[in-house]
């Protein structure tokens, strides 16, 4: 690793293949975009609507986007596209692309069919979301750089090396949002071509592009969108990439219309030597994408194109020919969103409060193209109107809102020779009062009433004599408070006033596991292993022991080796555990399992998907009162793709009655627990346990990287958790980093654990 200062004084004896080169003044400087957008804004001040939309993390850059419409600095009520121009530092052609577009709509704004585009379309382009990285390419330091500048060791300096690969700070943007992050590349485990150059960041939008890009896409839920690379190596030259066949076999919901617009602009843009088109081709990889995370996110379209060749940074003459065969596949996209010349297949309309008129964000599902790992795919805010892209045929719409009724329509019909409109209004729940009391015999509590209908959970946190709105149907709930039986009950929220007695028992734990002792108590088949991923205390349960994926064809399970007596309880005991799990949605399963003689078992629960914060289940275990039984946990993944897995921890089994354990082994003396969250951005917890009331002096102390002493607390309570928000003790932010918290006790060190502060 070379330091700035180094490097210069590297190039300044000759060693300079890649430093220092600087690029013809064809391409676009950061300075000059903003310079020309200027220009044009007052050229054209009715068309051109200039925009931050964000900065950039390291050098708080402003990130620049233009809209082109013919009133564009309002937001209409039209359908919107996106062009992206460069994301990889080096892949400045994007940039060229996106800015000939530009000029080119504006010169002809007054032909055909330019100015149909700007009467219907509102027309969006961001010439770069990296524009830390643009000047580190354009002012010559590093022609072959890819990332943004963010200070990975957090030395101050900007670490790099001429050349691809070994530039320890920066990330890669197209590895930094949110849909399948987690299989980015880390930053000392490197999966890409050259070491650091994938790095997909500390967490997912941790760099200011992505998170402008995404801020804008919510805002704007573009039907289109092109966000425009050069492959470095080649071998990916001259592709369009859709959303997505991962194994060759598993495709989005919309595969076939993706591939379709694929298809389709491939075939308007020219290879380069003129022998033919663009190779359309879905995408394979799961990095945490833009194009993957749009389509999931809001159902857009977006297409990622490889222009050129692995010549990123062509002569002149050749980038202008880049930009006018690479538009033919741009311009179609906005004459097919208009259906002008080309397919109209699209479902569009307005969504509305039934009483008021008032236009509403509601979620637009198109059943049987819907998948779990979506995001509500919503109308937008200020007009209500919703776009869908579909293909020909007859489709089942669901519209929903919370505080709505749902409303289905079934054979909706889709055809190519114009849009299908279906304006929806939707009726308002009313709102009930829920009355009740929270107590144990007559003793108040404090607690909360989860709620579940199927479609949405909430939780109302409830204390004594307590009074509540909500909308009225009927609901599952569960009535929970620290250290009580929680109880399960239906409510049906109506017109009469709804009264509600929760009188909890206190809870008997009639089994308990929180795995601190390891697995001895239970039979392991497969990979079960702890993980210092836990809940509260040291360690959670895992259900493999990679380093970050679980394998394939895994059949695994772990089961409690003897057998747990319910002689005498009472009806309401209950199954408890807290859970994290991110699996291949549908196709890798987690079981809860139960069974009464150790060999025939019955589910009780199955889990699939992503949940990243702790989550506790509560399942009632009713019918096996009186019963004794056996408890299984069991993992099964298919043939192809894996994900981080399943985490359990604090397993419990209470009710009112029964014979309970036996106090649990003492634990240590003095405890400190994992922070939770972790990373954090406002505040974090550092829970601890202090099982000694002789003790006069207990700190949690916390240290900077360098030893620094950032701030001190004073431990009172035995039992208990420190709250911090990122400052020292006199009150000031600090900024991102790893710090250290340390459990001291009469002047001895008990614990030092890590924690990451991200701003």
């Amino acid at each position: 690793m070379k330091k700035l200062f180094s490097i210069l004084i590297v190039l300044s004896i000759g060693l300079h293949a890649y430093g220092q080169v600087t690029l013809p003044d064809r391409y676009h400087t950061y300075d000059e975009i903003k310079t020309e957008f200027d220009s044009l804004q007052m050229l054209y001040p009715d068309y051109v609507f200039v925009d931050s939309i964000g900065v950039t993390k390291t050098d708080s850059l402003p990130i620049w986007a233009v809209k082109l419409s013919d009133n564009a600095a309002v937001d209409e009520d039209e359908p919107a596209v996106l062009y992206v121009g460069q994301c990889h530092a080096e892949e400045v052609l994007g940039v060229e692309v996106t800015m000939y577009m530009i000029n080119e709509i504006l010169s002809h704004m007054y032909q055909t069919p330019y100015g149909i585009w700007l009467s219907e379309l509102e027309i969006w382009f961001i010439p770069s979301i990296n524009p830390e990285g643009l000047q580190v390419v354009m002012d010559g330091w590093d022609v072959s750089f890819r990332k943004t500048k963010r200070d990975n060791n957090l030395n101050g300096i900007f670490d790099f090396v001429p050349g691809p690969g070994e530039d320890i700070d920066g990330v890669d943007p197209n590895r930094n949002y949110s849909f399948n992050w987690v299989h980015g590349d880390t930053l000392y485990h490197q999966g890409g071509e050259e070491r650091y150059d994938y790095y997909r960041g500390p967490y997912p939008f941790s760099e200011g592009g992505t998170t402008a890009v995404k801020k804008l896409a919510q805002e704007q839920q573009f039907l289109f969108s092109i966000n425009w690379h050069s492959s470095r190596t080649g071998n990916f030259s001259e592709k369009v990439f859709y959303s997505w066949e991962w194994n060759g076999v598993k495709r989005s919901p919309d595969f076939d219309f993706n591939k379709t617009i694929g298809e389709t602009v491939a075939a308007l843009i020219m290879k380069e030597d003129g022998t033919g088109y663009y190779e359309p081709s879905p995408s394979r990889g799961r990095k945490g994408n833009a194009q993957d995370w749009f389509y999931t996110t809001h159902g857009t379209v977006q297409l990622l194109i490889e222009c050129g060749t692995e010549n990123l940074q062509p002569n002149p003459v050749l980038v202008d020919d880049t930009c006018e065969r690479c538009k033919a596949g741009a311009y179609w996209l906005m004459n097919r969103t208009l259906g002008y010349q080309t397919n109209a297949a699209l479902l569009t309309g307005h969504i509305t409060d039934a009483q008021t008129g008032l236009p509403l964000q509601a979620e637009v599902i198109i059943n049987d193209h819907d998948a779990m790992y979506f995001e509500p795919r919503t109308s937008d805010e200020l007009y209500g109107r919703y776009w869908r892209l579909l293909s020909p045929g007859t489709y089942s719409v669901t519209f929903r809102k919370k505080g709505y009724r749902d409303t289905t329509y079934t054979n909706v019909t889709i055809n190519n020779s114009a849009w299908t409109t279906k304006n929806v209004e939707l009726e308002p729940l009313n709102m009930h009062t829920v009355n009740g009391s929270l107590h144990t015999n007559g003793t108040l509590l404090s607690g909360e009433i989860r709620l579940n209908n199927s479609y949405y959970a909430d939780t109302l946190a409830i204390s004594g004599y307590f009074s509540v709105q909500y909308y009225e149907g009927t609901y599952e709930a569960t009535v929970i408070s620290q250290g009580f039986v929680p109880k399960l009950i239906s409510i049906t929220i109506e017109d009469s006033m709804v009264a509600l007695d929760c009188n909890l028992q206190t809870e008997v734990r009639i089994f308990e596991e929180d795995w601190e002792d390891g697995l001895v108590n239970w039979n392991v088949a497969g990979e079960w292993c702890l993980d210092e991923n836990a809940h509260i205390s040291n360690y959670a349960l895992h259900d493999n022991d990679n380093v970050q994926f679980y394998n394939n064809n895994v059949q695994s399970s772990i089961s409690s080796t003897s057998s747990i007596n319910l002689n005498g309880v009472d009806p309401d005991v209950v199954l408890k555990f807290w859970h994290i799990y991110h699996t291949e949605w549908y196709n890798d399963n987690c079981f809860v399992d139960i069974s009464e003689n150790n060999q025939n078992w019955m589910n009780l629960a199955t889990y699939s998907g992503c949940i990243s914060d702790w989550q506790e289940v509560i399942i009632p275990l009713a019918e096996y009162v009186d019963k004794h039984i056996f408890l299984r946990f069991r993992f099964e993944s298919d043939f192809s793709l894996n994900d981080p897995g399943w985490y359990i921890d604090d397993v419990m089994i209470v009710s009112s009655q029964g014979n309970g354990i036996d106090v649990p082994p003492v634990k240590p003396q003095y405890i400190l627990y994992h922070n939770q969250p972790n990373p954090f951005r406002f505040i974090t917890f550092f829970p601890y346990e202090i099982k000694n009331p002789a003790s006069k002096d207990a700190q949690l102390s916390i240290y900077n990287m360098k030893g620094q002493l950032i701030r001190t607390y004073s431990l009172y309570e035995q039992n208990s958790m420190i709250s911090w928000d990122g400052k020292n003790s006199r009150g000031k932010e600090l900024g991102t980093g790893l710090y250290f918290y340390q459990l001291t006790v009469d002047t001895q060190v008990i614990d030092t654990k890590k924690c990451l502060f991200i701003k």
